[in-house]
């Protein structure tokens, strides 16, 4: 009991000194390949991003988040940071790295992305890149994915060291997004101007595989790896397609009512979790399907109360977190049966992360706060 007393007495400490500090500027959109599928509910200012400050708190023993517990998941930790577009974490749990995207004095375009400790939040190395653009972070939790400001060349920087070294290559054409697959062996490198990507080495950046072949009707809003490193997805609008990375070979469509506003591979690539709005009983809910990658077929669908931000599936594959507007819903991926619903943030939840341990949940949203989520002995 009175470890939970010092978290709490931390956490209003820490929210009194970011509002202290904390600064408003014009909104900024990100920028998109083609075009950019609808937004639930955008920002309605930005702010410099934040680096927290050192936190005195009291290491808490945690447990895994399993089916039968996740209703005593409660904020451990929370932080202030505004704008964040991506959430990882390293190998061992203890460092998040969040990306954010912002805007200086002189109204450049900054991504940033800060590394912290996980059991205090307190900031143990910032990257920060003008006119660059920060796509997303290896699963090292420290290699960032960066499109230079020419947008035919990419690096990977280290972002735990100051003035991290990077690797860079240059291209002939015009860079739509870089990811890095989860076993980081490949960089996954998006055209902006055709339905192509090119797969190069992550040691080496040579190139390794030519990946194409997808088609719609609409753009490709966006292409690349998500949580398992068997597919490449891609995505245009209300369609979802699956590539097998090493043969080329294209899954069969994955098609919705509407815009798709999340998805998710589970991590051993044979679940695809999408969310959408579907018709029922005359009038469109939101929904989150989850398909078989292996023929294609819908496996269950979970109708949400709210629309859906984001998605993530636990690392033992067990668990589906769905940012459900504000909530934060933990659901059965096998059985399809909603587990619990807890509430904390006051505006759309727009990222969600599993630690690898599986000992805590992430989850940052529009009121700018980033919470940590565990089972607290």
């Amino acid at each position: 009991m009175m470890r939970k007393y010092l978290i709490w007495i931390t956490t209003i400490f820490m929210l009194a000194s970011f509002m202290l500090v904390s600064c408003s500027l014009p909104e900024v959109t990100p920028p998109a390949a083609g075009e950019t599928a609808p937004v639930v509910s955008t920002p309605s200012e930005q702010t410099v991003p934040l680096p927290a400050q050192v936190i005195t708190a009291t290491p808490a023993q945690t447990r895994l988040i399993k089916a039968s517990e996740v209703g005593r998941l409660e904020i451990s930790q929370r932080v202030a940071v505004s704008n964040i577009q991506d959430i990882s974490w390293s190998p061992d749990s203890n460092t998040l790295a969040l990306v954010t995207q912002n805007t200086d004095a002189a109204q450049n375009q900054v991504f940033s992305v800060t590394l912290l400790n996980a059991k205090d939040l307190s900031t143990q190395a910032v990257y920060s890149a003008t006119g660059n653009r920060v796509t997303s972070v290896a699963a090292d939790g420290k290699t960032a994915a960066v499109i230079n400001q020419d947008q035919m060349s990419f690096s990977l920087v280290d972002t735990s060291v100051k003035d991290g070294a990077s690797r860079s290559r240059v291209t002939d054409f015009l860079i739509g997004n870089v990811t890095i697959s989860p076993d980081m062996r490949y960089v996954a490198v998006t055209k902006a101007e055709f339905w192509e990507v090119i797969l190069y080495d992550f040691n080496t950046l040579e190139e390794v595989r030519f990946l194409s072949g997808f088609s719609t009707a609409a753009p490709v809003f966006d292409a690349g790896f998500n949580h398992s490193p068997q597919w490449l997805v891609w995505h245009a609008r209300a369609t979802l397609q699956l590539q097998e990375v090493e043969t080329g070979m294209l899954s069969n469509l994955y098609s919705h009512e509407d815009f798709v506003t999340a998805y998710t591979l589970s991590p051993d690539g044979m679940i695809l979790a999408s969310a959408s709005f579907r018709s029922t009983n005359d009038a469109s809910v939101p929904v989150v399907i989850l398909w078989d990658t292996l023929n294609g077929t819908e496996l269950k669908v979970l109708e949400i109360s709210q629309p859906v931000n984001a998605l993530q599936f636990s690392p033992d594959g067990k668990l589906l977190a769905v940012a459900a507007g504000s909530d934060l819903q933990i659901w059965d991926a096998a059985g399809g049966n909603l587990l619990t619903t807890l509430t904390g943030h006051s505006d759309f939840i727009l990222q969600l992360a599993f630690s690898p341990d599986q000992h805590t949940i992430a989850s940052a949203g529009q009121d700018k706060q980033l919470y940590l989520w565990q089972i607290l002995e």
